[in-house]
């Protein structure tokens, strides 16, 4: 019986398999050594979705825009304060 008659192929299609070991260090592949950039959390309750803004190149706030309505959003940097990650923009 053919495929449309309940019977299963057993064999594979060329290009059906994925062979994922490439030999290369994973981290390689991903950036390596790259040093993270920092961010914080932030859900925009104005259209209730979460994202990540990140540090501006002057290294004084974390600067980002909700992603459906573009409100900005900028949070100062200071030495005193919070171990906070993740915060929520009204």
């Amino acid at each position: 019986m053919g495929a449309l008659g309940g019977e299963q192929s057993v064999g594979s299609m060329a290009g059906e398999n994925l062979d994922i070991s490439s030999g290369q260090d994973l981290r390689s592949l991903q950036g390596g050594d790259r040093p993270r950039r920092r961010f914080l959390g932030i859900r925009f309750a104005c259209c209730d979705v979460y994202a990540r803004v990140y540090v501006n190149r002057t290294q004084t706030a974390y600067e980002g825009c909700c992603p459906k309505c573009s409100r900005p959003v900028r949070i100062g940097i200071d030495p005193n304060g919070t171990d906070s990650r993740f915060f929520t923009a009204y």
